[in-house]
């Protein structure tokens, strides 16, 4: 093994201050400061680096789901069989659900939070305006605690919201109709709880919620939320609820 000349040198240790504490070593007992700039601003720098990615994120999350939802339009008119319409329209609103929920995102700044009563009232209007014909002047009103719910329980939540009701639209309504949404806070058990009720037709004897597609998806959601969907009809309505977490 070749040996080095005596004129090098294998290891300098670091230069020594005059009370035996390494000088190259300074920086580390200072406290996390770098550069100048302390370990504390350093970490918010960096937290506002993140939230500015993920605003950003949202945005452009915002903006290609309205691309679809306009890429749809376009072909709107093409369609002319009925079962084919009624799966456009059915499309249209679970992606208008996820954009009005990206859209308040961006808007409010909150990061991945969401005022629910504000985007309940928005996507309910957005669902109600997509019906055709007379049905699209169902009244629908919503009545909500002052809830802030997270991105990850407001999509499943919207998807079951916008299925309540477009199935309420569709199947239930005679004259004189009317749709009532109620989202409450559930005391301190860190969950909430939505109804949906409405004053139409009643469910048909022995229904099965796996039966229909939509009702389907909206059985598939609430698991997703820790709850099972909860249906009661008669003849003074129907009535759908599930508790979701916030």
């Amino acid at each position: 093994m070749p040996m080095l000349p005596r004129s090098q040198t294998a290891y300098s240790p670091p230069d020594q201050t005059g009370d035996g504490v390494a000088s190259g070593v300074s920086g580390g007992v200072s406290g996390g400061e770098a550069g100048g700039m302390p370990l504390a601003d350093r970490l918010a720098a960096r937290i506002q680096e993140l939230e500015a990615e993920l605003r950003e994120l949202q945005h452009r999350a915002k903006n290609s789901l309205q691309l679809v939802i306009s890429l749809l339009k376009l072909q709107a008119g093409r369609i002319r069989d009925p079962d084919a319409r009624a799966a456009y329209e059915q499309t249209m609103v679970r992606i208008e659900a996820l954009a009005i929920l990206y859209r308040q995102l961006h808007e409010s700044g909150a990061g991945t939070h969401v005022d629910l009563g504000r985007y309940v009232t928005a996507l309910c209007e957005a669902v109600r305006e997509g019906t055709p014909g007379a049905l699209s002047r169902v009244p629908v009103t919503v009545n909500s605690d002052p809830i802030q719910i997270g991105l990850y329980e407001a999509m499943p939540l919207g998807l079951i919201i916008a299925e309540l009701v477009t199935n309420c639209l569709h199947h239930a309504f005679p004259d004189d109709g009317w749709i009532r949404i109620t989202v409450r806070q559930q005391d301190d058990s860190g969950r909430a709880r939505l109804t949906v009720e409405d004053n139409g037709r009643a469910l048909p004897a022995g229904f099965d919620t796996t039966s229909e597609d939509g009702m389907m998806l909206a059985e598939a959601l609430a698991g997703q939320l820790g709850d099972t969907l909860s249906t009661d009809s008669d003849a003074a309505g129907t009535t759908a609820s599930v508790s979701f977490p916030v």
